[in-house]
């Protein structure tokens, strides 16, 4: 008789789960991904930049020739603390993405319990123990789970991409703050340059105001643009020792100001130039963009499915004896239960949890919108910008030779008697201030070629 019941019990138990098992298959494509984005994209930028003799670089290291630098962004890369944290978060979400993915299996629960109860009809106690097993399952008959996963995983996904990102992002301030400070160093030796062309002159000028053949003008004047000099003098070492701490942060170490790294400029290359739709690929803000608009359309089509019909499937096994030592020999009971619950009224919840879910996916649509014409315009800036430093280089390079033939023409003039003073120093400062904008300009073109490399989805 035990036997006939465990039959018809095991029959009822596989009627539930095939019929259910069959239909989720076929409603597993129910639902279509829609496009995230729209194929309407130039086949060339903008902005076009001239032939250059420096050679191509497709990886971010490559744009400057310096095993100093790579070992540099090396150490940033292992030390930096925002990096780290980024990389332990991404580690966590991976661990925390088995949680909507252990709602698609049995889940199985074991108990024990212990009790003690009184019959009315009986003066003794009785003690029972029970050693249980559960396990339960709710059948994915529509997808909902899976999509669930799906969203929680292209989350992950997105957190990836942006760690791939900062990484790219710290590569590269790693490389301009070890420009700027090169810059800062080639700057203040200009300045010393300067202050001793001034020392000099004030000395031949007091020199030959006490020898009464000249006039305290022209020492005043002098002395005045020698203290000048001695001001931006320290603006610049200022500057240096800030430059130097930035970067020494970078790295993750103590902001000392004490690392050096020369002024000699490096060689140059040029950032790869692909076309638009190639860079849009590369870019990790875009493959995360893209992961969270295909996170949000499988969140809102799980949403969609919470209001379908659910089945769930229920077993429990148990044995009990009065005495601990007698559950081993204990008869096993078992209950298998299949249900099905549809949800029919809870306030209009899962109606607006499924509008807000598709307006959620609307709007990450529009972000990744938002984010593909950003890339764009930082690509279309990056080369206009290359494009007028190049040509500001180049005159100003013309600039710096006409200048110092000019200050070697009024130095002669002046010894000659022929020009006063002020010409020479004005002849001067016209030479510092040109070689200072061309060491500010040949700067700015290096640090540009990082930001275009960045813009490319040029990596590391």
């Amino acid at each position: 008789m035990r036997n006939t019941i465990h039959k018809k019990r095991l029959i009822l138990g596989l009627g539930i789960i095939i019929p259910v098992l069959w239909l989720q298959g076929c409603t597993s494509t129910l639902f279509k991904v829609p496009a995230a984005m729209s194929a309407g994209l130039p086949s060339t930028f903008g902005t076009s930049v001239g032939p250059d003799a420096l050679p191509i670089a497709s990886r971010l290291l490559d744009l400057i020739d310096s095993d100093k630098l790579r070992t540099l962004v090396t150490e940033a890369l292992e030390n930096n603390p925002d990096i780290k944290a980024a990389a332990f978060r991404l580690q966590a979400s991976r661990y925390l993405l088995s949680g909507p993915g252990s709602q698609r299996i049995p889940k199985v629960d074991a108990g024990f319990s212990r009790g003690r109860s009184k019959p009315e009809d009986n003066y003794e106690t009785r003690t029972s123990n029970k050693i249980t097993a559960n396990v339960k399952w709710e059948i994915d008959l529509w997808g909902r789970l899976a999509d669930e996963y799906q969203a929680a995983n292209q989350e992950v996904q997105a957190k990836e991409q942006d760690l791939l990102k900062a990484r790219d992002a710290l590569a590269a301030r790693v490389i301009q703050a070890w420009i700027r400070q090169k810059a800062a160093r080639r700057a203040k030796a200009i300045e010393i340059q300067r202050l001793s062309v001034l020392q000099q002159i004030e000395d031949i000028l007091i020199h030959r105001y006490r020898d009464g053949i000249g006039n305290l003008d022209e020492y005043a004047a002098a002395k005045t643009r020698t203290q000048v000099a001695k001001a931006d003098l320290s603006a610049q070492q200022a500057d240096l020792a800030n430059s130097i701490r930035t970067l020494e942060l970078l790295l993750g170490r103590y902001p000392k100001g004490q690392l050096s790294c020369g002024r000699d400029w490096p060689a140059l290359a040029l950032p790869e130039l692909d076309t638009p739709a190639a860079v849009l690929v590369n870019r990790p803000d875009i493959r995360a963009g893209l992961a969270r608009v295909n996170a949000a359309q499988n969140q809102a089509r799980a949403a969609d499915k919470a209001r379908f019909p659910g089945v769930t499937l229920s077993a429990e096994l148990f044995r009990s004896g009065t005495r601990l030592s007698d559950i081993g020999s204990a008869t096993t009971y078992w209950g298998l239960l299949g249900a099905v619950f549809q949800p029919l009224f809870q306030g209009g919840r899962l109606r607006d949890e499924s509008r807000a879910g598709h307006l959620q996916a609307n709007a990450a649509i529009q972000d990744l919108h938002t984010i593909v014409l950003q890339a764009l315009s930082e690509v279309e800036n990056a080369l206009t910008l290359e494009k007028e430093l190049a040509v500001q280089a180049k005159a100003l390079e013309i600039a710096a030779v006409e200048a110092e033939n000019s200050s070697r023409y009024f130095v002669g003039r002046y010894r000659q008697g022929l020009d006063n003073i002020q010409t020479l120093l004005i002849a001067r400062e016209q030479e510092i201030s040109v070689k200072l904008r061309l060491n500010q300009a040949r700067a700015d073109r290096l640090s540009n070629r990082v930001n275009l490399a960045i813009a490319l989805g040029i990596s590391l």
